[in-house]
């Protein structure tokens, strides 16, 4: 059943990370912000206190040159600027001569003064910093500097660094919730796939573009490819349990009639005949389940650790000297044609069944007087007959477990042995081409360079 939208959200991975990443913003602002405002801050007051020093330099140089009362004319005239500093000049008998400021500290040093409402001199400041100086004529110098001033561009710096902040906040959730729906609708897309597979339908596929976009789309496209193998190995299963079971019909109800009939029979000789023919129906079948076992032993793939250096040449030697015999007594020739030592890496056994299933397959397949030619080269082998070939669009069929033309079903077998040889290719990386020659059969098997 489909998640609901508000719960679909909160479960979603998506939307966790964009959540965790707003959270990880928010945090980061609050400590650039704060940050920022530190650092303001002193920047600020390093700042009034190099120009407050400057200036106290300054009218301590006119008083000492010139006078107290050029030194106050001064004052008053950088009073009126705007931006001006705050200023007390007090002559030595303690009578203020000139500046705005009515108290001061009248100790040397610097000074923090934080006024309060109705304070002469201090109307609208809330934050002074002052040095005062004593100079040398007695006199009592005192200058300040409103350090509040610089809190508009503290606050400047941390309304920016906040307004960005919940810009970049609500576009990381927009983006995160755009990306979740988007995530969320190919994952249910996914997941209603899943659900019809376990239903039962292998057909059913998640729907795509066709080309990976991000990694949804891979891994709609790697579970789609998934069915496909499911499919084709469902419908693989399906097809050869019904070849296995017509395959054993025949043979089965053979042995049945035959013993059937060796029941009713009084004769020896008979009841003998019928036995030996009972137990070969059942050599048949257990053939067949041989043949099936060594296959899936094959496509496990298991052989492979057991693999070493093998000659080829010397794999067609010993298996052409092993049919030469039957061949000849058949009426037909065979040939072996060796360039040289040719080396696999591969399983001896697996390769030999391999040669040794062509050589009886063109037996079989071919007629009095046929030449049946194994030919071995570098990286490959081949086995080649004059018999009457298969045509290009049959030869998926044969190479399927138990394919048989209907031409061969007449021959004994069970549409195994080409199987079993194309796994092997398989296994030992080889690649397996069926040509047909007319008239005749190439089967080759070339192997990766070694």
């Amino acid at each position: 059943m489909p998640f609901a939208p508000a719960k679909a959200l909160l479960r979603s991975t998506v939307f966790r990370l964009s959540l965790l990443n707003a959270a990880l913003l928010v945090l980061a602002m609050a400590g650039a912000g704060i940050a920022g405002w530190l650092v303001s801050q002193n920047i600020v007051e390093s700042d009034a206190r190099e120009r407050i020093a400057l200036e106290v330099h300054a009218v301590a140089v006119e008083v000492a040159q010139e006078s107290l009362v050029r030194a106050a004319d001064a004052i008053g005239a950088r009073s009126e600027r705007p931006g001006a500093l705050e200023y007390l000049l007090v002559d030595p008998h303690g009578r203020i001569v000139a500046g705005d400021l009515t108290t001061a500290p009248r100790a040397a040093g610097w000074h923090a003064m934080a006024a309060r409402e109705g304070t002469p001199g201090l109307e609208g400041k809330e934050h002074l910093l002052v040095l005062t100086s004593h100079l040398p004529d007695g006199s009592l110098l005192v200058i300040g500097d409103d350090v509040e001033r610089g809190e508009a561009v503290r606050e400047a710096v941390f309304n920016a660094i906040l307004v960005s902040g919940v810009i970049a906040l609500i576009v990381g959730l927009a983006v995160g919730f755009v990306a979740t729906r988007r995530v969320l609708r190919g994952m249910q897309d996914i997941l209603g796939t899943v659900r019809a597979v376990e239903q039962g339908d292998l057909t059913a596929r998640i729907p795509h573009t066709g080309r990976a976009r991000d990694d949804l789309d891979e891994l709609a496209l790697a579970m789609n490819g998934m069915l496909d193998r499911i499919d084709t190995l469902v419908g693989t299963v399906r097809r050869v349990s019904a070849e296995i079971a017509h395959d054993l019909r025949t043979p089965l109800t053979r042995v049945r009639h035959t013993l059937e009939a060796a029941k009713r029979s009084h004769d020896v000789q008979e009841l003998q005949q019928s036995i030996d023919d009972a137990g070969g129906g059942i050599d048949g079948a257990l053939r067949l389940f041989e043949s099936m076992l060594d296959l899936a032993e094959i496509d496990s793939g298991d052989a492979r650790k057991e693999f070493a250096p093998v000659d080829l040449a010397a794999v067609a030697e010993q298996v052409v000297d092993a049919y030469r015999p039957e061949i000849e007594g058949s009426g037909r020739s065979i040939d072996l044609l060796v360039g040289s030592k040719v080396l696999v890496e591969g399983d001896i056994d697996l390769l030999t069944r391999a040669v040794a299933n062509l050589v009886d397959n063109a037996l079989k397949h071919s007629a009095m007087g046929a030449r049946i030619v194994v030919r071995v080269a570098p990286a490959f082998f081949s086995v080649e007959d004059d018999g009457p070939g298969i045509a290009p669009d049959h030869v998926p069929t044969v190479l399927r477990p138990f394919g048989r033309l209907d031409a061969a079903r007449t021959t004994p077998g069970n549409g195994l042995g080409l199987a079993i040889v194309e796994a092997v290719a398989r296994l030992h990386g080889a690649r397996m081409e069926i040509s047909h020659l007319a008239p005749g059969l190439a089967v080759r098997l070339t192997f990766p360079a070694q």
